[in-house]
Formats: C-alpha cells, structure tokens, sequence
C-alpha cells in the first residue's frame, strides 16, 4: 500500500510539472509527427484504445506499465501501409526477468518515401537540375521497463532516442550557391519519455489505466519552437461479458474499453474500441477514433487477430484497416508477435 500511494504521489507530480508549452492552445503545431502513429495492429482495430494492454509485448508503443505483464522471452514486429506511399514500421524484443521485472528494446523507422529535389541551374535549358535530396526519414530508438508493485498495480517507462532527417539543401545568395559541396542537413534529434500505469480493480474485470507518452523538452529548429506530440491518455477497460447479467460461458469474451485522449496539439477527445475473442485463438475488432471523425476524414477501423499456440511457441497475427476519408484513403496494418 505504501509503494501505491509513493508512486501515485509521483504521478501527481509528473502532471503537476508538465511545462506550459504542453498546456498551450491547440495549435496543430507539434513535431516529429511520426511518433503519434500507433505501432499495433491490434490497437489500429480499436481506435488505438490500447493503455489497458496486458501480456503484450507492443504495449511498450501505448503504456510501458503493460510490459510488467509479458511472459517468457518475446518479439514483436508490425509493419504499417501509411497514407501517401509512407510507411512505418515498429519492432521490439523483451526478457522478463521474474520478480525483477521486465526489459525491452523496441524501435520505430519512418519511411516518407521517394523525394526529388531542384536547384537553380545556369546551365541546364530549364533553368534548374535534379539534385538528391538525401535522407527523409524519421527514428525512434528506445529502453522499456514495466514491473508490478504489487498482484494489481503495475508500472512502467520508456527512455528513447528520436530523430527526424528532412533530408538536405543548398542555400541560394543572389543565385550564387552559398553552401555549394556541403549541403545543408535538415534534422533533429533528441531525447523523450513515456509513462504509464495500469491497475486492476478486482471488480467484474476492470482495469483503470493511464500513460504519457513522447515527453520531452521544448523544440528549436530554424528560430521555430515547437513540441513532440505529447499525449495524455487515461482509460478504463472490461470484459462485457461479465458487466452483463448473462455470460455464453469462458470460451467467449469481449473487451470494451474507452479512452480520454488528451494531445498537445489537439482538442481533446474519447476513442472506444472492443474486442471479441472466442476459444483464446479467434479475435474480432472494432472501433471509433472520434479525432479523425471530427476531422473528416473518417472514423471508423476494424481488425481481426489469429493465436499461433504450440507446446514449445506461443504467438499471434494481427491484422487491421483504418478509414481516412475519401481523400486520404485507408490505411493496413499487420503485426507479428510471439513469446518462447
């Protein structure tokens, strides 16, 4: 009980110390936008409503506290079809190391895809020339740890290395290449933080969570301030199934869970997403992401998700689409997981 309250004072804390620039106007002003994108399949199908994750290894992506609760020696791997030819892809391992917790390394690869560059040219009859842009790109490299504090409250936190490459120019002074043979590099890097907590009530299956994730200091970048998007999330999750006077029996569950979503560059707003699971090896997803609805560009996602259990492996394949509008298009994700 003394650990409880010791580190819901720190959470109080945490939050009571968040810079204003996290507190600002909704701006739509946030950096790095690569690190807002969710790295699960299984998430993508319920709106992203993932903070109450337990015994999954890509909760280190949403609310590390759920690493506390992964078995065994596991991987992770998710690959997403982004809109405008982009993709993403996220990947992580972890070693549960018993009473002394959890540890993962995880990692994300934003790939913006294929750019072409111009610079004047006097020589050329169009009066410019193609040049290689270099590197677009986006990275993020981190550490994660989870542990419980106790059978029903569990903790955790990332450190991660994130860096942005918006390739590279040549800078024109009265049409006189200024920096002609060193080009300019364009990128940014630096250090942020995630933080979660989960905790399991012990009624009809309700689980309460919270996370912060991509905390971090504020930003320059040519005389330009901006933040990483910095998201506050609290949420509350249970099994339908047993909130219900009528239950089909164990072998069926489903999983409701809703989120307060709290961005630092956005309004905030509520996703709800649930899950059907039936025999532990079929899943059935769905979900609402009120943001993009109130966006225009779509609402709705849908996934599906398959056990892959032997005697000596355990994993999972998941799959899931999200809908962008008529404009943006539809974005897919599949993911590969498994523990041995």
């Amino acid at each position: 009980m003394k650990k409880i309250c010791f580190v819901t004072f720190l959470i109080i804390i945490l939050l009571a110390s968040l810079p204003a620039e996290a507190k600002m106007k909704k701006l739509g002003q946030a950096g790095m936008s690569f690190l807002a994108i969710g790295g699960s399949a299984r998430a993508a199908g319920m709106a992203d409503v993932f903070t109450f994750v337990k015994n999954d290894l890509s909760s280190v992506f949403y609310n590390p506290a759920g690493l506390a609760t992964v078995e065994k020696r596991s991987f992770y791997f998710n690959y997403t079809s982004w809109i405008a030819d982009m993709s993403v892809s996220h990947l992580a391992v972890s070693w549960n190391l018993d009473k002394y917790g959890v540890v993962a390394l995880h990692g994300q690869l934003m790939d913006y895809g294929t750019f072409n560059g111009t610079a004047i040219s006097d020589t050329d009859p169009k009066g410019y020339a193609d040049i290689d842009v270099g590197d677009v790109s986006g990275l993020a490299l981190g550490v994660g740890y989870g542990i419980r504090m106790t059978d029903r409250f569990s903790i955790g936190g990332n450190i991660k290395y994130v860096k942005q490459q918006l390739g590279q120019n040549q800078t024109f002074v009265a049409d006189v290449v200024e920096n002609k043979g060193n080009p300019k590099e364009n990128k940014i890097d630096d250090l942020a933080f995630d933080f979660g907590t989960t905790y399991d009530t012990g009624i009809r299956s309700i689980v309460l969570s919270m996370s912060i994730r991509n905390y971090a200091q504020q930003q320059l970048f040519e005389n330009e301030e901006f933040m990483i998007p910095q998201t506050y999330k609290i949420g509350i999750s249970a099994d339908l199934f047993q909130l219900l006077p009528y239950s089909p029996g164990e072998n069926h569950s489903a999983l409701l869970a809703i989120e307060g979503v709290d961005p630092s560059d956005r309004p905030e707003f509520l996703n709800l997403g649930l899950e059907y699971t039936l025999m532990n090896m079929i899943s059935l997803r769905g979900g609402w992401a009120a943001q993009r609805a109130q966006d225009g560009v779509g609402g709705i996602c849908a996934g599906a998700g398959f056990n892959l259990n032997t005697e000596a492996f355990s994993g999972r394949v998941d799959l899931a689409y999200s809908d962008f509008g008529s404009i943006l298009g539809s974005v897919m994700r599949v993911s590969l997981s498994g523990a041995f």
